[in-house]
């Protein structure tokens, strides 16, 4: 990212704002009329769907034996479902409507972070992260938003994925958020994992064991796994350390975890949010508070370079 390295984040997010107006809003206005309809459309769909979910708890409540009667399983599950499709109907009319608007500006918001690309759905190598532990092993997967490039010289991708375990009513989400992959200008072999301090402190994997460092207060939040506690020691510097504690109050996160991996950094942060999203149905088109919000997330997550100094060739 040779043009942009030397800019700051001022003089990027400037350049973002006046490609917002001359670029952005010209081409985004041409599909109010669109959302507007969709709107409609959605309000309709979903709010049919909670109509019958509502007659549904109805008769489960008003019928003999009460909601919680046996013979009133059946409503009550059905209202349950229903009432799950009529949220499911809204959130896919406007992730398509979404999608549709993405592919048309992300190549020009992409071009203020110099190299970096956006794709959406289809992400191969998932399983890199469940090998360096930073997520549980899954069984199937989707992905969002999807970006790729480099910054001061340091590849970086941005995944935003859903894993999931088991099918049907069995399956369950294992990880919901989003993953930053960074490779390091660092010479290391080991596998070391930080995940947040558990009770019962067991390992993410058979060939690492736990080990403590010497910051008391990291400990108490963090836990350490590795094969290499040298290696461990060098990489997990007290400056590291102060950092990574910081990380689950500046990325709104609930729980951080990361590893040291075959020479690169993963970083995991589970999230409930809905990151980098644009396109609300209820707001105009170009309503700039969300195009605004979804460029200062991608600006927060391509600071951890700066933030853990990857692009220099010394310590953590």
């Amino acid at each position: 990212m040779t043009e942009n390295a030397a800019k700051s984040y001022s003089q990027m997010r400037k350049e973002f704002y006046e490609k917002y107006r001359n670029k952005i809003v010209p081409l985004v206005r041409k599909h109010e009329s669109e959302r507007k309809k969709k709107l409609i459309i959605a309000i309709l769909a979903s709010g049919s769907l909670f109509i019958v979910a509502s007659l549904l708890l109805y008769l489960a409540f008003t019928s003999v034996g009460g909601i919680f009667g046996k013979s009133n399983g059946g409503p009550l599950k059905a209202a349950i479902l229903v009432y799950g499709l009529s949220y499911f109907s809204w959130f896919m009319i406007k992730k398509g409507f979404e999608k549709k608007i993405k592919e048309k500006i992300m190549p020009t918001v992409c071009s203020c972070f110099g190299d970096m690309k956006w794709s959406c759905d289809t992400y191969n190598g998932g399983k890199i992260f469940s090998d360096a532990c930073v997520v549980p092993q899954f069984t199937s997967e989707e992905y969002d938003d999807i970006f790729r490039g480099s910054y001061k010289d340091v590849k970086i991708e941005i995944i935003e994925p859903e894993y999931d375990v088991g099918s049907g009513k069995n399956r369950r989400t294992v990880f919901n958020g989003v993953i930053i992959k960074l490779d390091m200008n660092k010479s290391f072999t080991s596998h070391t994992v930080i995940k947040p301090n558990s009770l019962m402190h067991l390992s993410p994997s058979s060939k690492l064991h736990r080990t403590e460092l010497e910051d008391v207060e990291f400990n108490k939040k963090f836990d350490v796994y590795t094969n290499d506690e040298v290696d461990a020691r060098y990489l997990i510097t007290p400056t590291f350390m102060e950092r990574l504690k910081n990380m689950k109050t500046a990325f709104r996160a609930n729980n951080v975890s990361c590893a040291f991996y075959g020479k690169l950094l993963i970083v995991a942060l589970p999230t409930n949010q809905d990151l980098f999203s644009i396109c609300s149905l209820i707001k105009p088109i170009d309503d700039r508070t969300q195009y605004f919000q979804m460029y200062e997330e991608i600006v927060s997550i391509i600071k951890l370079i700066d933030h853990f100094k990857l692009n220099q060739k010394i310590g953590l």
